[in-house]
């Protein structure tokens, strides 16, 4: 293929990419008012058990190990075009309006997971708008937040929003999803819109549980998903008051367009008005190449969190992808210059979500954390191994037994859209020489206690969690110190 054909495909892949979009966006404040959306008249829509086992994006056989269940339901509607409504300034208060004539049927799906024994639910389901950058339906947001949901008891559904799932849904399933129908991003607004309403309507039916109850919802987005959750927040949930809370992560800056003949909104900013709390965490390298991500404001409804080091494909994020792409992407399998990075950053996202759930349910605002270091030019400050300075800092980054990197890694043969994406987001793990290490730490034991040191207080804190505080510390004591 010519380069300029290649370079072509490159650009809109990464457009595609909540994340990557960042490198192509030249962060400025676009005029972006509010006015209040119509009343949804639309039927209700019909939901109806699937039969058989899930295939696409199915965790059965970890959900079943830790006590929860997964099953498929079907969802069918009617769902609408919207169009803007009066300016977009620049305070996020945006209206809507949808247009005359622009309904389409649509049918999907709602992947459901919960605790096996009802008992166990703690009355918080995540509604996860699943992410398709990669072409097919990835649940990142359970990837990031999957220890806290299993260990506290939280359900969580995901749902098929946009017709980029539907290559992958076949290929992972073939007839199983011959039905679903949707009709793209330009119709996904009304289509979560109905998941969230059906989720808070029939929980009882969908959760098996043994008598109704009143639950809350979290809407939950990932890469991509977060830039259209952006567009949401400010544009639906004020009029539609569908969820109690959201959990923003690793979003370019940017809130995606209305419709295909829209545009994104650079570098928006949340409304200040919003009516219900939101946790935006961000990783070192969605932060890197947009200032505008640092000028997030901590408000009385918005908390914002840099994680220092982190990666937003790592090590770990990768391999739960991997178990649930589409065949070709897996026998396409890049390899990288360095391993791709270990920083745990699922910790911070368990912190996350723990700090959100006591938001909603007991009015505590999360605790409110430094942003990393930029130069007089604005680029972020490293020290002397490489790490960067400020941030969120988990305790491996903080007494670091390596250099964890963002953007210096690259795939070994040729770099293709995919060798490129997996091997620059997944960032890497460069492990610090003996002699650095001595220098830094002195020997072994002197490194564990200053782990512990660093792990305490982030505990105390509410920013790590205790089940992962006591994770990082063995961990850290099964870690053989280097020769």
């Amino acid at each position: 293929m010519p380069a300029a054909g290649v370079i072509g495909i490159m650009k809109r892949a990464l457009l595609r990419s909540g994340f990557l979009a960042a490198l192509l966006l030249v962060a400025h404040t676009l005029s972006l008012s509010a006015s209040a959306e119509p009343a949804d008249d639309r039927p209700v829509a019909t939901l109806t058990p699937a039969m058989g086992a899930p295939v696409a994006t199915s965790r059965a056989a970890l959900l079943a190990r830790h006590g929860h269940t997964e099953r498929e339901w079907w969802l069918s509607g009617q769902a609408r075009v919207y169009d803007r409504a009066g300016a977009w300034d620049a305070d996020g208060r945006w209206g809507v309006a949808p247009r005359p004539g622009s309904a389409r049927p649509y049918a999907t799906r709602l992947l459901v997971r919960h605790p096996a024994d009802a008992a166990r639910f703690n009355g918080i389901v995540l509604v996860e708008w699943l992410n398709t950058t990669l072409g097919f339906d990835l649940d990142g947001g359970w990837i990031l937040t999957r220890d806290e949901l299993l260990r506290e008891g939280y359900a969580w559904v995901g749902v098929s929003v946009q017709a980029e799932a539907l290559p992958g849904l076949r290929a992972l399933g073939g007839t199983r999803y011959e039905t679903v129908n949707l009709p793209g991003d330009a119709h996904a607004w009304d289509l979560y819109a109905d998941a969230a309403h059906t989720v808070r309507r029939q929980a009882t039916r969908l959760l098996e549980l043994p008598a109704p109850r009143p639950v809350r919802l979290v809407g939950l987005g990932y890469s991509q998903s977060a830039v259209f959750l952006t567009t949401w927040l400010n544009a639906f949930e004020p009029a539609r008051r569908l969820f109690d809370g959201f959990l923003l992560h690793g979003a370019a800056p940017a809130a995606g367009p209305l419709h295909g003949d829209d545009s994104h909104v650079y570098a928006p900013r949340l409304r200040a008005d919003l009516p219900v709390p939101v946790m935006q965490v961000q990783t070192e390298m969605e932060v890197a190449v947009s200032w505008p991500l640092s000028r997030t404001p901590d408000t009385p409804r918005v908390r914002y969190w840099e994680v220092a080091g982190a990666a937003h494909l790592d090590a770990d994020v990768h391999a739960q992808t991997h178990a649930v792409a589409t065949p070709a992407w897996r026998a396409d399998e890049p390899r990288c210059l360095k391993p791709l990075n270990t920083l745990p950053l699922r910790h911070a996202d368990a912190a996350a979500l723990h700090a959100l759930r006591r938001w909603m349910t007991e009015g505590v605002p999360p605790p409110i954390v430094p942003r990393m270091a930029r130069g007089h030019i604005g680029f972020l400050t490293h020290d002397d191994d490489g790490n960067v300075v400020g941030g969120l800092r988990l305790p491996e980054l903080a007494v670091p037994l390596a250099q964890f990197g963002t953007y210096g890694n690259l795939p070994t043969s040729w770099p293709s859209v995919r060798g490129l994406y997996t091997c620059i987001a997944g960032g890497s793990t460069t492990p610090l020489s003996l002699q650095r290490l001595q220098q830094r730490h002195g020997n072994r034991d002197a490194w564990l206690q200053a782990l512990q040191r660093s792990a305490d207080p982030l505990r105390d804190a509410g920013l790590l969690r205790p089940a992962d505080h006591a994770a990082t510390l063995e961990t850290a004591r099964r870690t053989a110190w280097p020769r």
